[in-house]
């Protein structure tokens, strides 16, 4: 029974019901506002208005390539825009990317797989992150791709095949052009240039032939657009990337930590010191979800462990290359040591802003050189415990990332029952809590256009104690009524005794987890009494 639940099938079933059951939270809402519209416009998939930040933008403006929209348009066409549904609608996605995953783990790692894949695709680094969010499907597409590649039978089928679902993989997400990378290192190391340049011109063509599509329908490329727009955002670049280091290092001391604990044995690292290891770790994350920052900083938990775990990834691969001072002839050793280097790599060169799915290949890079270095050293076999271990972290990171999700669809539903006198209502707020406000018939502010009428509701997340607007974001413009214009109805305030959150810094911030040392959220109902424009420009 376990060793099917633990197979690509079972974890993929494993990974679609942990999903299921998580409300719509952070960029979820402007994917499905996406896939909303290419489910009656598909032929025209950027031709609307999104309100996503502060104004109304052109969904061009918006950074989503078409993949995963496209696919959960499709859903919505066959049983309509229902949460759940559409999360099993992943399922096939996610089946790929642990199939995909276990292929290239048999492939360089044979003997660890049926250890390695559980302990991964149930790490901390898979199950909490897969949402409506593009990295998981984007990760799945690009495995899926390299593991068509690196297939001892390959051929120049399977060259242009792997090609082709390279070329979908960086139009799920632009962080995917990783993959032709990938794809190319390994013609190297295993003298199969010719069929890797294949591949990546085919992959290239994907990409570019969708490009193309866009700048004959709307006069500009879609990714052209937003790398201008990065370029004209940057200043001066290294140290732009070097304020990169803290969320890697963060990100990984939870994403990468169990992964990491799984290459100590082979590496010649005593149990007991292992299983202290895994005890520290253990109290500061414990210490983390317990106290409130100002007591606790996460960062003394999480950076210490995130740099533990490149430690550990460089002593693998020094151990897989290097033998007595001499470079191993060893060329899977080669390649995948390369690609963990290529995801480093990428991780600075594509990442705006740090957070867990930006290090997410760079864990699935680093579970399998760590399953390629336990396949190589079978007599130092890792204890039992870790897989557990790692599944553990992934499960309670997950539950905790779905219970924080809650409160922004709770407050939202509380929060529109309000009575208002008129069934006209307003708000204010970003991410989930923009999705269910809207779902239940609210309109989102416009700073310096919206005019709110007697009798209209207007909600807004706001911090109880003073005017700080925290949590959701409602843009850069403050909306806050004067008394004048607007009586306070209601000040809806859900906490609870468990200090840890993810929401937003799992998603956008240095440190995955964090102690809370105000109220998850607060949420006012105002009632408007007089006419009111809302400031703005």
């Amino acid at each position: 029974m376990f060793r099917r639940l633990a197979g690509p099938l079972g974890l993929a079933v494993v990974i679609t019901l942990a999903n299921a059951v998580k409300p719509v939270l952070i960029d979820d809402t402007a994917y499905l506002t996406f896939a909303r519209h290419l489910s009656t416009h598909p032929l025209d998939p950027y031709d609307f208005t999104l309100h996503w930040y502060t104004y109304p933008d052109r969904a061009f403006d918006v950074l989503l390539p078409p993949v995963l929209p496209y696919w959960l348009a499709l859903g919505i066409g066959l049983f309509g825009e229902h949460v759940v549904l559409l999360k099993l609608w992943i399922f096939p996605i996610l089946w790929c990317f642990t199939a995909s995953l276990h292929a290239l783990l048999r492939r360089f790692a044979r003997g660890a797989e049926e250890y390695a894949l559980p302990l991964i695709a149930l790490s901390p680094a898979v199950l909490p992150t897969v949402n409506f969010m593009l990295d998981i499907p984007a990760a799945a597409l690009a495995l899926a791709s390299l593991a068509l590649f690196t297939k001892r039978d390959a051929s120049w089928r399977t060259a242009i095949g792997a090609g082709l679902l390279a070329g979908f993989a960086m139009q799920t997400k632009y962080t995917a052009m990783l993959a032709p990378a990938a794809i190319l290192w390994y013609g190297i190391t295993h003298r199969r240039i010719g069929s890797a340049v294949v591949a990546c011109a085919v992959s290239v063509a994907v990409f570019g032939g969708w490009e193309a599509f866009l700048f004959a329908k709307y006069g500009e490329s879609h990714f052209l657009h937003h790398l201008a727009e990065q370029r004209a955002e940057s200043g001066n670049w290294m140290l732009e990337k070097s304020a990169l280091i803290p969320g890697l290092l963060g990100h990984m001391g939870l994403l990468g930590f169990g992964i990491a604990l799984f290459a100590a044995r082979p590496l010649g690292i005593p149990i007991r010191v292992v299983g202290a290891a895994a005890a520290l770790w253990c109290v500061g994350v414990l210490l983390v979800c317990l106290i409130p920052d100002d007591a606790l900083r996460a960062r003394n938990v999480w950076r210490p462990a995130g740099l533990a775990v490149l430690v550990a990834a460089g002593a693998a691969a020094g151990t897989l290359l290097i033998k007595r001072g001499r470079l191993r002839v060893s060329r899977g050793s080669w390649f995948v040591a390369g690609w963990l280097l290529i995801e480093v790599a990428g991780y600075f060169a594509l990442t705006p802003f740090p957070a867990a799915r930006r290090v997410k290949g760079l864990s699935l890079g680093l579970g399998c050189l760590a399953a390629r270095l336990v396949s190589r050293f079978p007599a130092r076999k890792p204890p039992t415990w870790l897989l557990h271990f790692s599944i553990l972290a992934g499960l309670l990171t997950a539950m905790l990332d779905t219970y924080d999700a809650h409160f922004e669809k709770s407050h939202a539903n509380f929060a529109t029952v309000m009575p208002s006198g008129k069934e006209t209502g307003w708000f204010a707020g970003h991410w989930g809590f923009q999705y269910y406000c809207e779902r239940a018939g609210l309109t989102m502010i416009v700073p310096g256009r919206s005019v709110l009428q007697p009798g209209e509701s207007l909600v807004l997340p706001i911090f109880p104690d003073d005017e700080i607007l925290y949590r959701p974001h409602i843009g850069n413009v403050p909306i806050r009524p004067p008394t004048e214009v607007a009586e306070l109805v209601a000040l809806i305030e859900l906490d609870d005794p468990v200090r840890a959150q993810t929401i937003p810094n799992f998603y956008g911030g240095n440190d995955p987890i964090i102690g809370r040392n105000h109220p998850r959220l607060v949420v006012a109902v105002f009632r408007v009494t007089k006419t009111w424009k809302v400031p703005g420009k």
